[in-house]
């Protein structure tokens, strides 16, 4: 069923970019790479960056493409830029509360930036919504595949997340990117 869901390429367009979904993009969230106190915040193992980034690594190829769904990494330029140098795969971003780097800068360093949500619709008539906070409320008949609140209790506007949402914050997935198809062979 999930390989008959992309019998073609989901082009995807906003003012800025195209990205192209399918099946095999990998999709993760909240990595907060150099955001220091995320470890304590959230309950990270101690090393948590290295176990992001060789998971990202042993999983993903060169040619991979990995929508991430916000707050990849913070502080200094040259994070990024160790980061992007280091990190296999085209990375597309869409832009998390911690991502504050300019689009322009983003597309010197190789990275796609995506101010907006993701909307896709599958040959099965499957909706999916890709963006960092959760959309609440979400309309019928959508799933949302989000980030945002980690593996904290949700936040009030949160607590109206049901079955529809599907959160891809890293704490909860593993410290690892899930292939589109895996997520959606999951929802039954």
């Amino acid at each position: 069923m999930v390989e008959n869901c992309f019998n073609k390429l989901y082009r995807m367009f906003n003012a800025d970019n195209q990205i192209v979904i399918t099946q095999d993009t990998w999709i993760i969230s909240d990595t907060h790479f150099f955001h220091e106190n995320i470890g304590r915040y959230c309950n990270r193992p101690e090393n948590w960056q290295e176990l992001i980034i060789n998971n990202w690594n042993n999983l993903i190829s060169p040619e991979d493409t990995v929508l991430h769904l916000g707050d990849f990494a913070l502080g200094k330029k040259s994070n990024f830029e160790l980061l992007t140098g280091t990190l296999n795969g085209r990375l597309f971003l869409i832009q998390g509360n911690h991502d504050r780097l300019s689009q322009s800068y983003c597309e010197a360093i190789g990275v796609t930036l995506i101010k907006y949500s993701i909307q896709i619709e599958l040959e099965d008539r499957m909706k999916l919504i890709f963006s960092h906070r959760p959309i609440v409320p979400l309309e019928d008949g959508w799933i949302n595949l989000h980030g945002h609140i980690h593996n904290v209790p949700p936040p009030p506007e949160g607590s109206n997340l049901g079955a529809n949402h599907i959160n891809m914050s890293i704490e909860v997935r593993e410290y690892r990117p899930w292939r589109l198809k895996d997520i959606i062979s999951r929802l039954g």
